[in-house]
């Protein structure tokens, strides 16, 4: 085979977008993303069948999650859910220890995006920055807290089992938890790109 037939049968693969023209590509975007914070002052209360509470264990959340993200113009709306459990000694003389729990506490957080608009994608996530609780200041669980335990004084030691246990106004029903969330979203969308312009500029526009 001659060097003429060499070259015309030979396929230069560098030249592929002048043979064949500019190609277009779909790519995700990220339009915008922004942290808020969601601040929760809930209110729990001890249900009938369980006992009062002398003095508060452990308070956390759990099971925290994002059930709905909806984007609108320039804002992203996120909804989701969490658990509060709190451990306690219950107003008994044999102190046992019970539980109280809230499922599925209902939260719903704005962020704004600009750029946003109806229809696009969004994702979110959530984390807990911050639990604690109080408790009214003339409770026993008030005094347990900040260590004001007023029982374990020499002049009342001996009506402890008395004085301490009774089922009365220093005994809780019922106490505030305060949750502080980190909630991020995140606004995508898909844009067409152009391949093999020869001033190597994109499209900045979204496809549609």
């Amino acid at each position: 085979m001659s060097d003429k037939d060499l070259r015309a049968n030979y396929f230069d693969p560098c030249v592929l977008g002048a043979q064949t023209g500019p190609q277009t590509i779909i790519v995700r975007q990220v339009i915008g993303e922004r942290t808020r914070q969601k601040v929760l002052d809930i209110r729990v209360q001890v249900p009938p069948q369980k006992p009062s509470i002398e003095q508060i264990v452990d308070v956390f959340v759990k099971d925290v999650k994002v059930n709905n993200v909806e984007v609108i113009t320039d804002k992203v709306i996120v909804r989701g859910e969490f658990d509060i459990k709190a451990i306690y000694v219950a107003c008994l003389p044999e102190q046992p220890v019970h539980a109280v729990e809230i499922k599925r506490y209902k939260w719903t957080q704005d962020i704004e995006l600009p750029g946003a608009r109806k229809g696009m994608d969004a994702d979110a996530s959530v984390s807990v920055e911050f639990v604690d609780y109080d408790v009214d200041e003339h409770s026993r669980a008030y005094k347990y807290k900040y260590g004001m335990d007023d029982c374990d004084d020499d002049d009342h030691h001996h009506h402890h089992h008395d004085h301490c246990h009774d089922d009365d106004d220093r005994c809780m029903r019922e106490f505030s938890v305060s949750v502080v969330l980190k909630i991020t979203a995140k606004v995508l969308t898909d844009r067409e790109v152009t391949l093999g312009i020869a001033d190597g500029t994109l499209p900045s526009g979204p496809k549609g």
